[in-house]
């Protein structure tokens, strides 16, 4: 996974250059979410996910990223639900299905964007989830 997110750094400066890198890291992270079972699986398949969101919301946080600035504020909202909601599911038994939601609702943007860039818009937003 480190390898997937320094690559991610290095090819997404929100350009579609970076999109099948993005594409592939999420394919990875919700395969891995989707057949964890509890124990050291999980926690890593968790571990994966808060690493992916950490990524994109430091790369969403840099002042040369070319997204607009509503869809860079969603997005963040998000990766911070996101890392968060993986952290208490390492601690508690939450279900991964939220995450594996959030990241395949999220893959589909960005393959949509792959077809038609100028149609980009903003995530549905994070999930109302009592955390």
């Amino acid at each position: 996974m480190r390898q997937a997110a320094a690559q991610y750094q290095r090819t997404s400066a929100a350009s579609l250059a970076g999109r099948p890198t993005e594409c592939a890291a999420f394919n990875m992270v919700i395969r891995d979410l989707a057949a964890c079972s509890p124990g050291p699986t999980r926690v890593a398949a968790l571990g994966r996910n808060h690493t992916l969101w950490s990524v994109l919301v430091k790369d969403l946080s840099v002042a040369d990223n070319a997204l607009p600035e509503g869809l860079k504020a969603n997005l963040m909202r998000l990766g911070f639900w996101s890392m968060r909601y993986s952290t208490l599911a390492m601690l508690r038994d939450l279900s991964v299905q939220p995450l594996i939601d959030v990241n395949r609702d999220v893959l589909e943007g960005l393959l949509a964007q792959q077809t038609a860039p100028a149609s980009a818009g903003a995530p549905r937003g994070t999930p109302n989830l009592p955390i």
